[in-house]
């Protein structure tokens, strides 16, 4: 407790003044990194001290004996403060601190400073950061105001060790550390970066911006590693800004046995919208297919770009650009894995529940047998989809079409206008049963150059199409119930769709429905085919029962089983797909969580007849939150895609183990149960530390395309924080 002396004088009128005077001069010289000196404020200063002195001769108010200033959340102590009217000087002397209400805190033997807060200087200035950095320096001294110069200075953002006597991870001495707020930035001079006390690098110049600096140029984080194929791989790259809305990260990739990989990315962000275009090039071995050895150098390379853009209101626009030299090239320098590319531009209109949309579509195939002549241009696609407001019985309209274009440099070229006109009528029923019942008709045209059954350009032109009304009736009677404290969910659900068995005609060409597959997602749909170029007609009524109970403690159970049945068997589907019979497989889906520990969620089709499971889709994850394990099984009896059937069966397995707090590993593997053989393993590593963040990956395939053999490759990035680093505003700059 103070003595009455000390509350009395701190009501004298020479305290305030003293106290905002020092309160702002502190803050300006210590804090001068942090922020910009404090104005006015209508908060009342406090100050207390045992003494406070005024002398007349010399004009100079002295505090003394446990010294306090406070303003709000900032306080200022020292054990002597004294202000000079007719020097224009405040001194402070003996254990000076300084307390930021952000929770940065300074201290200093003694701190002089003008009057005006321009010029000042401090003896053993120390500080310690928000956050757990620390600043230590012989003296500090501040001139015109922007200028804040430390001598012998030592930064580190490690946590000190519980002795206090071994050194921090890491640190920098400089001999002379500056920091201008006009531009912003923080230079060292004679800089030595100590690890574990032991100097690593030395540069006699470098600076950085200082935090409140969002973005600057400068070099980022650089990535080491290694590669079976390329050696020894090393990663620096540079960011320009190229002004407050653009800039470019060069990415040079160096490798010790192909060479130098020249990438980069262009960022840029304007009212109507952002643009991006990423890169690369290299000169190096030519690209051979498979059992062929290259044949001289080339120039390989790749190309994204990427446009998302609002130029008027409800209008979207944008576009995709993806693009290879080759067909391997970005799965040796790691820039995808992508079996195809694709390409897109799109303009769109969405208002309320009406849309309207133009695209265009381009691809290449990087699979070694891929022919990129049969890969079509899709341009224009126009397609439109408006709903009425409600009408009579709270029915409403609905107006589909679209107009597509496929061109081929080798091979068919395909259009085709599709227009369906339908009317849905909702309703609930007195049990709370749902129902929708819609009528529709559907008019396709055809106009096609070439052989619609294996895509040759040969065969002519010619004109097809075709009229497919359709009757959709679904339903369904949501059940709720208790059992103690379960509740239960029970909704038996129908579909009826009614249209002709005809529609379906090969001289038709199939572009958009050539892969299919019969699970639960597509079990109440009317169509399970995934365009329009086939027709999924007939009688068909497919039924099933949701189901979700949950118990106490997070206790879950839901899925969905289902079967279909059809008046005529449906050869528009290909064989063995498990809907070209009269009744179709079981499909379904299971969810079971019993407890937090554990997720399992698995997929099946079962054969009507003989009850053989021809899909298996099963996933677990389990294990407590810093143990956790996945599992992930899956086996095809067959693939009716109606390309390339043949049975499939693979395991997928993968576990994350947070050692620490700061520790984590993680590995996952993927293995063909088919052949036997495992396709790939990935390991990775991340310790974050006060300090630094270590990140390491470990990838291995087992797998061989084109001029790529079996591969390993091994990456590892050390960021120290503040510099380029977790917590940074801006990379640094050398």
């Amino acid at each position: 407790m103070r003595p009455p002396a000390a509350a009395s004088a701190a009501r004298r009128r020479p305290g305030p003044r003293l106290a905002a005077l020092l309160l702002l001069a502190t803050v300006a010289l210590a804090g001068g990194a942090a922020a910009e000196a404090p104005g006015p404020s209508s908060e009342p200063v406090l100050l207390t001290a045992d003494e406070i002195v005024y002398d007349p001769d010399t004009g100079v108010v002295t505090a003394r004996g446990e010294v306090e200033l406070s303003r709000g959340k900032r306080r200022l102590l020292a054990r002597e403060v004294s202000w000079s009217e007719r020097e224009g000087k405040v001194r402070a002397v003996g254990e000076v601190v300084l307390i930021e209400p952000g929770g940065d805190a300074f201290f200093g033997d003694s701190l002089e400073v003008t009057g005006d807060l321009a010029t000042g200087a401090v003896e053993r200035f120390r500080a310690l950061l928000r956050g757990g950095a620390r600043i230590a320096s012989r003296r500090g001294t501040r001139e015109g105001g922007t200028l804040t110069t430390l001598e012998d200075a030592v930064y580190s953002p490690c946590p000190l060790c519980a002795d206090g006597e071994r050194p921090p991870v890491w640190q920098i001495r400089a001999d002379r550390v500056r920091h201008d707020r006009t531009t912003r930035d923080v230079t060292y001079e004679n800089a030595r970066l100590e690890v574990l006390g032991v100097p690593v690098l030395w540069t006699p110049w470098f600076r950085h911006p200082d935090p409140t600096v969002e973005r600057r140029s400068g070099f980022l984080v650089p990535t080491v590693g290694t590669n079976s194929t390329l050696g020894l791989t090393l990663e620096v790259p540079y960011h320009w800004v190229l002004g407050p809305n653009r800039d470019v990260t060069f990415s040079p990739l160096f490798t010790t046995r192909q060479g130098v990989v020249l990438g980069g990315e262009y960022r840029e962000l304007r009212e109507i919208g952002e643009s991006r275009v990423s890169g690369s090039f290299t000169y190096t071995d030519a690209y051979a297919r498979a059992g062929r050895a290259p044949e001289g150098k080339e120039l390989r390379g790749h190309l994204d770009a990427r446009g998302r853009y609002r130029p008027a209101e409800l209008w979207d626009a944008g576009f995709d650009l993806r693009l290879s030299s080759d067909n391997t090239y970005r799965k040796r320098y790691g820039f995808g894995s992508e079996d195809v590319l694709e390409n897109r531009v799109y303009l769109q209109k969405v208002v309320g529940r009406d849309f309207l949309g133009l695209s265009g579509y381009a691809f290449q195939g990087l699979r070694e047998d891929d022919r990129q002549g049969t890969f079509p241009i899709v341009l224009p696609l126009a397609e439109a989809r408006l709903v009425s407001s409600p009408q009579r019985w709270g029915s409403i309209w609905t107006f589909d079409s679209s107009l597509v274009a496929l061109t081929r440099r080798s091979g068919l070229d395909t259009r085709r206008v599709s227009t369906t006109v339908g009317w849905e009528l909702p309703r609930v029923g007195p049990l709370g049963d749902l129902w929708r019942l819609r009528l529709d008709g559907r008019v396709d045209g055809y106009l096609y150059d070439g052989d619609p059954a294996d895509f040759a350009s040969e065969g002519g032109t010619r004109a097809k199409g075709r009229a497919l009304p359709r009757l959709l009736l679904d339903g369904s009677w949501p059940l709720v119930g208790t059992t103690g404290e379960w509740t239960h969910v029970l909704e038996p659900t129908l579909a009826l769709k009614v249209s002709p068995d005809s529609g379906d005609d090969d001289e038709i060409p199939n572009e958009d429905s050539q892969v299919f597959e019969f699970d639960e997602t597509n079990l109440f749909e009317p169509s399970r085919f995934t365009g329009l170029d086939r027709v999924d007609g007939g009688t068909r009524l497919a039924y099933g029962l949701r189901f979700d109970s949950r118990g106490p403690e997070g206790i879950e159970l839901a899925g969905l089983v289902g079967q279909s049945f059809q008046v005529r068997r449906n050869d528009a589907v290909p064989a063995d797909s498990g809907v070209n019979k009269n009744f179709s497989d079981y499909v379904g889906r299971i969810d079971l969580r019993p407890n937090e520990f554990l997720d399992l969620s698995y997929r099946f089709r079962i054969d009507r007849q003989d009850f053989e499971f021809r899909r298996s889709d099963l996933f677990a994850s389990f294990g407590p939150p810093r143990l956790r394990f996945d599992v992930g099984w899956l086996r095809l009896s067959d693939e009716p895609t109606g390309l390339a059937p043949r049975s499939r069966e693979e395991l997928r397995a993968g576990v994350r183990l947070q050692m620490t707090e700061n520790l984590a590993i993680a590995a996952r593997t993927r293995r063909d149960l088919n052949e036997g053989r495992t396709v790939s393993n990935l390991f990775g590593l991340l310790y974050t530390h006060p300090c630094f963040v270590l990140v390491a990956g470990l990838e291995q395939r087992f797998t061989e395309t084109g001029d790529l053999d079996e591969e390993t490759s091994f990456k590892i990035r050390l960021s120290l924080t503040n510099l380029g680093g977790p917590a940074t505003a801006a990379p640094v700059e050398e």
